[in-house]
């Protein structure tokens, strides 16, 4: 993950055509329920929509990053809010499935001086293992 980090934000160094908006956000499914682990009271249950865009996670924080320090910290940050719990093989293992999103917006000018604006997202998922 860090060398994604590093891969992302040097590839936006390398390209001085285009400005950049480098987003992250951070959700937890545990017992069929989404927590945010990037908000300050993560008890709050969040609800799953669907739109015309995709689906998306009602009023899931996300936090802008400028560099990949910034992405590691946030990431660190939701971790230790996860839900985690010791099995024979692993001390912390993890008791529910996350998603780690990192959002990349780009918007470049044409000839005529109209943005146009590009949107990718990297999602990073750690699914809960099961001893059954």
């Amino acid at each position: 993950m860090p060398r994604s980090f590093e891969a992302i934000f040097n590839q936006i160094e390398c390209d001085s055509t285009k400005e950049y908006l480098v987003r992250a956000s951070y959700l937890e499914i545990y017992n069929e329920e989404i927590r945010d682990l990037l908000y300050k009271n993560g008890d709050k249950k969040l609800e799953l929509k669907d739109k015309d865009t995709g689906v998306y996670v009602k009023d899931l924080s996300t936090f802008v990053v400028k560099t990949p320090s910034d992405l590691m910290d946030v990431f660190t940050e939701g971790n230790l809010n996860r839900h985690v719990g010791a099995t024979a093989m692993n001390a912390d293992s993890s008791r529910s499935h996350s998603v780690f999103t990192i959002t990349l917006e780009s918007s470049e000018l044409d000839g005529e001086g109209k943005a146009h604006i590009k949107v990718g997202k990297l999602n990073i998922v750690d699914l809960a293992g099961s001893e059954r």
